[in-house]
């Protein structure tokens, strides 16, 4: 069993199963066992909507994407106990990418994510598993 912390950047790409999503799903090991933070359903919803009313995707494609995140066997954490390690990163990482970290660091787990900034910050500390 692989645990990985899923952030909201990889998260919406796999469920919509987008090339980055698929990129991104050859990533993973096999035993892999998702972990987020409970922040990146918020994280993930906004993304979901925000490509629906430019277009992005279409109703059809926003609702499959919205259906298998809400079916996703997701293991979830609450924010407060990361709180603390997050904060610590915040001058390398936005505070949400830092919830992130912080969980995949706790657990001792790889951080999958299409987001550039995050995948390069210094001094994460975590093994991160990158598909642009």
């Amino acid at each position: 069993m692989t645990r990985v912390v899923i952030d909201a950047s990889a998260g919406v790409e796999l469920v919509v199963d987008s090339e980055r999503g698929r990129a991104l799903r050859r990533l993973l090991p096999d035993d892999a066992v998702p972990w987020v933070p409970d922040h990146f359903f918020a994280e993930c919803g906004a993304v979901l909507r925000r490509w629906d009313l430019n277009g992005v995707l279409t109703a059809e494609q926003t609702r499959r994407g919205v259906d298998e995140l809400l079916a996703w066997p997701l293991r979830v954490v609450q924010v407060r106990g990361l709180f603390a390690d997050a904060w610590a990163k915040r001058a390398n990482v936005t505070f949400a990418d830092g919830l992130y970290v912080a969980l995949a660091a706790h657990l001792h787990a790889s951080l999958l994510t299409c987001d550039g900034r995050l995948a390069n910050a210094p001094t994460l500390g975590v093994p991160v598993l990158y598909s642009a």
